[in-house]
């Protein structure tokens, strides 16, 4: 999903919501059930072709959505925080760092990594765990040798601050 906000008459705003129907986010859902929760109903709904992709698009008054677009903005922002922290995560548990304590990929199965990564999204989503690039764009700032860390320390049973408070299996006797 991605908001278009534009001018419209009178010194007003509209606000459109716009859905990737082939490619959908991984926010889209939640957004909606904010929505939905929040019994905020657009002034028009249609499908259009935006941009190459087949798209259901929302449209509301500014002054309507106003004091709800912070937090569609934050469901955004964390979505895309946990996708940036997952695909940086997954980088450097895949990639050797020559010199560093950790120097092999870890030999983890694939439902290992499935259940750990969640575990070091959750551990790293912090505000010192982002940047922003000189175009702009966030992205994540993780150490490698950290990850890999706090990988073996989850993978050994050992508990982290937050997966011990998330996951009582985790807890050690």
């Amino acid at each position: 999903m991605f908001m278009q906000i534009e001018p419209a008459e009178l010194f007003m705003y509209r606000v459109k919501l716009i859905f990737d129907l082939e490619r959908p986010n991984s926010e889209d859902q939640q957004v909606r059930d904010y929505l939905a929760e929040h019994g905020l109903e657009p002034k028009y709904r249609w499908n259009a072709e935006v941009e190459g992709s087949q798209c259901e698009l929302m449209q509301f008054g500014g002054c309507y959505l106003g004091k709800y677009l912070d937090r569609i903005a934050q469901i955004q922002r964390h979505a895309v925080e946990v996708e940036l922290l997952t695909a940086a995560i997954e980088l450097h548990l895949n990639a050797p760092t020559p010199g560093a304590y950790f120097n092999t990929p870890l030999p983890i199965s694939e439902a290992q990594r499935q259940s750990t990564i969640p575990l070091l999204v959750q551990e790293f989503h912090q505000d010192s765990s982002f940047k922003t690039a000189e175009n702009g764009e966030l992205v994540a700032a993780l150490d490698g040798d950290a990850v890999r860390e706090a990988a073996h320390r989850l993978l050994s049973g050992a508990p982290s601050a937050c997966a011990s408070s998330l996951d009582p299996s985790l807890r050690s006797s």
